[in-house]
């Protein structure tokens, strides 16, 4: 049973600052005590998130393959941590997720105490999976607002600033001729609406940002030009942002933002076809991107929270290893020390989230092989 595994990077804030944006990167050492593991066993990791000060989420997928044929099917899966209650992690009942053949791919969580995660449409043609999370608990719903027509779209990530406003999006296939095409999607309390951005056709969209109903980003990719996207509503339209060039690729994967002068993006950049994708960040200063330099041997960035002070934490990395780091205004990148682990059983990371000091990042230990890599098990690190 292989899974793929998501190949990208984040985007981060930081505070109203003065930032160092020329010269070499260094990534010392940062503090914060060891990591503490836990082992979600056949659930990878996909997605975590902080919902106020003590509740933390994990969520993801458990693979389950059928030993008559070899097929798998997706169950999506959700560990919650209360420290409230304890502080130990516990898998909570989602009622009804049998019955989905479907990844959970992101969550958010919002200031009201509301929540939503995403995932797969169903193969039979169906809605799109969501979690709302609704009176302390979750409910798994469809989002039937497709664009007619559309085939095997998954949402890979939504964002909200309360239980009646949210955004999501992520990629379909028409019907008749299997082009991939960009879906975006809004929920306004009631129901989920599809959205088109003029110009997207050949878009690939991997993250959205709600800092407000007038304030959202999306980042991705131009399959067209190869070249990154970020894309901005004000309310009224869509504006295109423009965003360093490569010689070759860039892909943004996440955006997070602090307030609508303090915006971050990350992902990679390769400058030769057969380049090792490199780390890239981007930060939005109100006017326009600027790329702000990383660590030496930094590659493909796939996560990215904020942290206190103004700081960011980002998550990555490929099969042969991790990256973890965490920036602040005073001492710029600093390595958080993930743990590698059995070099038998490689461990890959995909998201972040922050609580004050405290940080929880989702992964899973897999089987490195030819075609990718098998799922040995899902992993949640705190500290």
């Amino acid at each position: 049973m292989t899974v793929s595994r998501r190949i990208a990077g984040q985007l981060a804030a930081v505070g109203v600052i003065t930032m160092v944006i020329s010269g070499t990167a260094m990534a010392s050492p940062a503090g914060g005590g060891a990591w503490t593991e836990t082992s979600t066993g056949h659930a990878s990791v996909s997605t975590v998130a902080q919902l106020g000060a003590s509740k933390t989420w994990a969520a993801g997928t458990e693979v389950v393959e059928n030993p008559e044929d070899g097929s798998i099917r997706f169950v999506p899966t959700v560990y919650e941590r209360d420290l409230a209650r304890g502080g130990a992690w516990k898998q909570t009942a989602l009622r009804g997720a049998d019955a989905w053949d479907s990844r959970i791919n992101d969550m958010t969580t919002a200031a009201d105490g509301s929540a939503f995660f995403v995932g797969d449409q169903r193969p039979d043609g169906g809605g799109v999976l969501v979690g709302r999370y609704v009176a302390g608990s979750w409910q798994l719903t469809e989002d039937t607002g497709l664009p007619s027509g559309t085939v095997n779209a998954t949402l890979e990530s939504v964002s909200s600033v309360s239980g009646r406003d949210a955004w999501a999006v992520g990629q379909g296939y028409t019907e008749d001729t299997f082009t991939q095409i960009p879906v975006v999607q809004h929920w306004d309390g009631r129901r989920w609406r599809s959205v088109q951005i003029p110009g997207s056709a050949n878009w690939g969209l991997h993250q959205v940002k709600e800092l407000a109903p007038n304030d959202v980003w999306v980042v991705g990719v131009d399959n067209e030009t190869g070249q990154s996207v970020a894309v901005h509503w004000d309310g009224h339209r869509w504006t295109r942002t423009p965003t360093p060039a490569f010689p070759d690729s860039a892909v943004l994967m996440d955006v997070v933002a602090r307030t609508p002068t303090d915006v971050w993006a990350v992902g990679w950049s390769r400058d030769t076809e057969k380049q090792r994708p490199a780390g890239l960040a981007l930060h939005w200063d109100g006017t326009s991107w600027t790329q702000v330099p990383l660590p030496a041997g930094t590659f493909m960035l796939q996560a990215a929270t904020l942290r206190p002070n103004g700081g960011l934490a980002v998550v990555g990395g490929k099969d042969d290893a991790v990256v973890g780091l965490t920036w602040t205004p005073a001492e710029g990148w600093r390595s958080l020390g993930l743990p590698e682990g059995d070099p038998k059983f490689p461990l890959g990371v995909s998201s972040v989230a922050s609580s004050g000091t405290h940080l929880t990042v989702g992964g899973w230990h897999y089987r490195s092989s030819g075609d990718g890599g098998s799922v040995s098990n899902g992993a949640i690190f705190t500290r």
